[in-house]
């Protein structure tokens, strides 16, 4: 029979949670799990991508300083929407399933998903806090809780969240679409009017202080220095004329970073490079740029934040956060392989991917979960991870 599903989220703007609920929606049987997703802010531009998928998209258009009346909304929406199960997304979405199931008198199954580390709660934000404060009370309510990693799920659990509930479950990576491809680096060469023997370093992501892409700047100054032929390549929103720019002529290297706003050409562009760099100082918790780099064949340095080792296993290099100089001995190691070598270590990063952190396992893990929490089956849950 089919159980319907209604999705809540905060937004439907670009961000890491946002994706994976649109890749999901994008794959699930909808005969088997037909959805709908209340978008709790008016809906941002992964909204007309889900509708593509044939599924519906709903707003109580809540502002950023909720009212009571987003709350007699919330409830008159998933009245309306009459789910079999709730999916809750990030902070606010969780706990509006939550209210969403109770307040509506639905009491259907309520399941979480947490993409976020709490390495110091002091640096949220004071209404991520009070939510933070009131999902922990609610957590023993919910029939699953699924964590993105499991540094998130350690870091919740410490704050008063039900460890019963726990449910580690990766983000996944279309293998598909992001793969190798054999003539992308001279085209990402050419687009960038770069000579064909200079090693391209990739980072992907917004400019935010937590993604510490100023010590990034200041590790390929390093090895630079150390006589390597780089030139670093930040895509991303914040990064044309922000301080990725500003930090490159700092310390006289402006030629060699190049920064690129948002681009929706990421599959093109990512097999031709090098090395994809990850930088964070905090608050990561399951790169899904760092999954769509191995996928597309790229060996990645990362710091050693939320599930970033892990991920990376063997097939990469792995420095301590807020170091410049760890990162840049990291992009150095990379640097001195040969094109061979980096592209052999690419293609185990490739297959690390796939047999461990796919899309297509993504899917059945929550179709799995979805059929648990629907059959009621006792908790606690058992903790489902790749190996």
């Amino acid at each position: 029979m089919p159980a319907s599903v209604l999705h809540t989220i905060t937004g439907l703007n670009v961000g890491g949670a946002e994706v994976m609920l649109a890749r999901f929606i994008g794959e699930v049987d909808r005969d088997r799990f037909p959805s709908t997703v209340l978008s709790l802010l008016p809906p941002g531009p992964l909204g007309a991508r889900i509708e593509r998928s044939n599924s519906k998209v709903i707003s109580i258009g809540m502002t950023n300083r909720p009212k009571p009346l987003d709350l007699i909304r919330l409830v008159h929406s998933v009245s309306r929407a009459t789910p079999d199960l709730l999916h809750g997304w990030m902070y606010h979405g969780n706990v509006a399933a939550m209210l969403g199931s109770v307040l509506s008198a639905r009491f259907r199954p309520v399941i979480w998903s947490i993409h976020h580390t709490i390495s110091r709660l002091t640096d949220e934000n004071p209404l991520s806090r009070r939510l933070i404060h009131l999902s922990a009370r609610l957590s023993s309510r919910t029939s699953a809780i699924s964590y993105c990693s499991q540094v998130a799920a350690d870091d919740h659990e410490k704050l008063g969240f039900d460890p019963g509930r726990r449910v580690v479950i990766p983000n996944g990576t279309d293998c598909s679409e992001y793969r190798p491809s054999a003539e992308a680096g001279v085209k990402l060469r050419k687009l960038l009017g770069l000579p064909s023997a200079r090693l391209v370093v990739g980072h992907v992501g917004r400019f935010h202080p937590m993604k510490d892409q100023v010590n990034l700047v200041r590790a390929i100054s390093r090895a630079i220095a150390k006589g390597h032929d780089i030139q670093g390549v930040f895509i991303g929103e914040g990064h044309v004329d922000g301080p990725v720019r500003a930090a490159a002529r700092e310390f006289g290297i402006d030629a060699r970073i190049t920064t690129l706003g948002v681009r929706s050409d990421l599959p093109e562009i990512l097999p031709g490079l090098d090395v994809f760099v990850l930088s964070s100082a905090w608050g990561e918790a399951f790169s899904l740029a760092v999954g769509e780099a191995m996928a597309a064949g790229v060996p990645a340095v990362v710091t050693a934040v939320g599930d970033s080792p892990w991920l990376v296993g063997s097939t990469g290099v792995v420095a301590p956060p807020n170091d410049h100089e760890a990162l840049a001995a990291g992009l150095v190691k990379l640097a001195e392989m040969d094109a061979d070598q980096r592209r052999a270590l690419g293609d185990r990063a490739r297959q690390r991917i796939i047999e461990n952190f796919s899309l297509s396992l993504y899917v059945r893990r929550h179709l799995d979960l979805y059929e648990r929490a629907l059959a009621q089956l006792p908790s606690p849950l058992p903790n489902r991870m790749a190996s």
